[in-house]
């Protein structure tokens, strides 16, 4: 009969084998990007943020549509093969191939939170491939709140200690604890719902890795050379990069400001409100 060590170890080897096994179907051939409409049309690109999650422009596609040919750049993965080089930098330089891949010279660029950084890395480092600038809930140099500082501190170390065995678990558990950060209190329930359920299905490591690059972040000296007319768009009720949208408005003179109902995620709240701002602002308008 086997030992109680023996059995323990063989569940915790079995939970794991469902675990990354899951992760693997969630993740199997994920393309560079999604395309959504007709080709013919001029083109905008959307980027999403931390948890990659897409689908929360799901809500804004029909209209952005209508005028236009969308494509949404998918955050690269982190693997062995390029876990040293995953930085914003690497990360725009996949943007600009997916637009070689898709023989698109230039485009208007929407990024959202994490996204929007990697489109001012991209404008920055990749000109004349973007036209126009319209950052979501985004932010030039990362500033902790006191909660989100304890998290970081207390519950982030423990989330990668259990990623290793577990990672479909360890994004579980950090989608439900950074939920509070992206919607507010006053926002309705399934607005919760709909953002665990979708980061829960995030790819873990990347996830982990994408925060090891944010939270340090500091391009407060390099986005004043961004040339590209920029639009920030936010959240009336965002507590969580309400203050980091003030402080990158005051890095762009040129720029404006336009707030939605809501918070973090305002393109997910009032998707048609958004996909009419992104639409007047990529025409010129």
């Amino acid at each position: 009969m086997p030992s109680s060590r023996a059995l323990v170890a063989a569940v915790v080897a079995l939970l794991s084998y469902v675990d990354r096994s899951r992760m693997r179907r969630a993740h199997a051939g994920l393309p560079r990007y999604r395309t959504y409409g007709n080709p013919a049309l001029p083109p905008v690109v959307l980027i999403p943020g931390l948890d990659g999650c897409a689908s929360f422009y799901a809500g804004a596609l029909p209209e952005l549509t209508r005028e236009r040919f969308v494509v949404v750049y998918e955050l690269p993965l982190v693997s062995a093969a390029n876990r040293d080089a995953y930085t914003f930098s690497y990360l725009a330089r996949g943007l600009a191939d997916a637009l070689d891949e898709l023989d698109i010279d230039a485009a208007p660029v929407v990024g959202e939170s994490f996204g929007g950084v990697v489109a001012m890395h991209a404008a920055l480092e990749h000109e004349t491939r973007v036209t126009r600038l319209l950052l979501l809930s985004s932010l030039a140099k990362t500033e902790l709140t006191t909660e989100v500082w304890l998290k970081k501190t207390f519950a982030l170390p423990v989330v990668r200690v259990i990623g290793r065995a577990f990672p479909n678990v360890a994004q579980t558990i950090f989608a439900y604890v950074h939920a509070s950060d992206v919607v507010e209190a006053s926002e309705p329930e399934w607005v919760t719902n709909f953002f665990i359920k979708e980061a829960s299905w995030a790819h873990h490591a990347s996830v982990m890795a994408r925060l090891s690059i944010v939270i340090p972040l500091d391009i407060t000296a390099r986005v004043v050379h961004l040339r590209q007319k920029t639009r920030l768009v936010y959240g009336a009720d965002d507590t969580f990069t309400g203050a980091t949208t003030d402080a990158l408005l005051a890095l762009l003179p040129d720029a404006d400001k336009v707030a939605l109902p809501g918070g973090h995620l305002p393109h997910l709240t009032s998707p048609k409100a958004f996909a009419r701002l992104v639409l007047d602002f990529v025409a010129g308008k």
